[in-house]
This record gives structure tokens, C-alpha cells and sequence, in this order.
């Protein structure tokens, strides 16, 4: 309630400044509390899950909804929806297998699905800035560049900034700080990686659909 009440005055200044959203973080912060909550009361069964192909769908999930989200950044919405969502599960399909094959990540439910929904969370943020720069007549390459930004510019700073919340979890938890930090590398490229990944083949087919349409 105390971290919310941070959220609260930060709606009611935005709503002071006549921004536009203060009414969506409000909603937003409900909607992530139901969530999480309901997330945290089914996760151990989805831990227990051992098929692949169960696995590969909840994945799918992600990117779905995931894509949805971006999607409505976008003027054609049924176009962007799919191209977001088919760029998203290339950003996991490039990442996924190439860690878990080289051994850099353990190939079970309890590490593909909370990355997953990292590579399909940090994915959209940065498609739904470059669909919000083309939807205002931004060049596409500056889209990119602009839905990049955050996540490059974490990466420079992290460990003199920036202690991100793996790295601080895994610490109070008890590892050890080397382990620590070379997991939280681990998620940092991947995001890079995938976030640049969905970027470009959401663009690419975004551009297919609408030389299809001219």
C-alpha cells in the first residue's frame, strides 16, 4: 500500500499537468495487482509442467498478448497486432534455443517461462515505441533507434547506475555476487537481442502490409 501510494501521487501530478495518463496508470496499477496476485497462486503448477509443446504454448501466450498491446500504438491495429506478435516470437525463437542449447540456461519450465515473458514484456515496450514514432511520421530506422534507447542506455549503466532486480534478488537471496552478476549479463543481452529482433521483423512485415495496401 505504501509503494502504491507512490503510484497515486505520481497519477495525481500527471493528472495536475494535464498529461493524459494519469487514469491509465491508476488502472494499470489494479490490473498488474490482480495479475501478479492470481500469477502467484498458480506459478507452482506451471513449474511443474514438463512438456515442450505446453511450453512453446505459454510462450505463444505471452507473445500474443504481448503483441496485442503493441498493436493498439499503431493506426492498423489487425496488421500491427500481427506483425508485433510474429516479431515477438522471433525475438524468443532466436534467444530461447540458442541459450539453452550452448547450456547458458537450463531448457525447464522454471527458467524458459519467466524468461519468455521477460524477452515478450521488454519486446513489446520497445515495438510499442517504434509504433508510437511511425504512428506520429517518424522515419523507421529512427523508430527503431527510439525504441532502443532504454534498453541500450540500461546497459551502459549497469553496475554504476543501475543494479537491475535480478542482480539485487539473487543477492538478498544469498548468492554470491559474481553468480549474481552473471546472470543478470545473461538477461541483459538476451533483452538487447530479442528487443532488437522483434523491432526489425515487426517492421519488416509492417512494411510488407503496407506496400500490400498502396
Amino acid at each position: 500500500m505504501a509503494a502504491w501510494l507512490l503510484l497515486a501521487g505520481a497519477a495525481f501530478w500527471a493528472k495536475r499537468e494535464a498529461l493524459g495518463i494519469s487514469k491509465a496508470m491508476l488502472i494499470a496499477s489494479l490490473r498488474g495487482l490482480v495479475q501478479l496476485l492470481a500469477l502467484a497462486l498458480v506459478l507452482h503448477w506451471i513449474f511443474d509442467i514438463d512438456s515442450r509443446l505446453a511450453q512453446i504454448l505459454l510462450i505463444l501466450g505471452f507473445c500474443t498478448l504481448a503483441g496485442h498491446t503493441s498493436a493498439g500504438h499503431y493506426k492498423t491495429k489487425r496488421h500491427a497486432w500481427l506483425a508485433s506478435t510474429t516479431g515477438l516470437i522471433c525475438g524468443c525463437a532466436v534467444t530461447l534455443p540458442w541459450l539453452a542449447i550452448t547450456g547458458t540456461i537450463e531448457a525447464d519450465t522454471r527458467t524458459l517461462i519467466p524468461l519468455g515473458s521477460m524477452i515478450a514484456a521488454n519486446g513489446m515496450n520497445a515495438v510499442s515505441i517504434m509504433f508510437e514514432r511511425m504512428k506520429s511520421g517518424g522515419i523507421a530506422g529512427d523508430g527503431i533507434r527510439t525504441a532502443m534507447i532504454p534498453t541500450v542506455d540500461t546497459l551502459k549503466v549497469v553496475g554504476l547506475v543501475h543494479m537491475p532486480g535480478i542482480f539485487v534478488g539473487m543477492i538478498l537471496a544469498g548468492s554470491p555476487p559474481m553468480a549474481a552478476a552473471s546472470a543478470q549479463l545473461i538477461v541483459l543481452y538476451m533483452i538487447v537481442a530479442s528487443s532488437l529482433t522483434s523491432c526489425i521483423v515487426s517492421l519488416l512485415i509492417m512494411n510488407h502490409f503496407d506496400k500490400a495496401n498502396s
